[in-house]
């Protein structure tokens, strides 16, 4: 059955951005809450700062509300580490299908090193234990071990 919105999920450095670029066929549409922070003038590529964060989720909110409705292939990409946080963005954004990217903790840690520098690899390897403190498996969600 091919999906027509997908919710992809995982922790800092999972690779949800990398798997959706994969997966996606062109002209799909892909909502990504970073790219919204960086259009909204973001100085980072990840772990944006308040009032760049919150112009993005007020535009995420009213695309997920678009793709909803669209006949077009969507991949939409969040964090999500709880069931019922993801259960309500798929509900948001008419997500037939949960994808869970969940690479090894030592993984995502070396890919934050690679990835940031100095205390915003720090910031990052706290983000990813957080993510994994507070993530629950939920029935029916793809987990995929990257």
């Amino acid at each position: 059955m091919k999906h027509r919105v997908t919710l992809v999920c995982g922790p800092p450095c999972a690779g949800k951005t990398t798997y959706v670029a994969e997966q996606a066929n062109p002209g799909d549409t892909v909502l990504d809450i970073d790219v919204l922070a960086k259009l909204n003038g973001s100085p980072r590529d990840h772990g944006h700062e308040g009032r760049y964060y919150r112009a993005a989720q007020v535009e995420y909110q009213a695309l997920c509300a678009l793709v909803r409705t669209s006949t077009v292939p969507a991949w939409v990409i969040r964090g999500a580490p709880e069931p019922a946080a993801r259960q309500k963005l798929a509900e948001a954004c008419g997500a037939t299908r949960t994808v869970v990217l969940l690479p090894p903790r030592d993984v995502l840690y070396a890919r934050a090193l690679e990835r940031d520098q100095d205390s915003a690899a720090a910031d990052t390897m706290k983000a990813i234990t957080n993510w994994h403190r507070r993530y629950k498996p939920a029935r029916g969600d793809v987990l995929i071990r990257l």
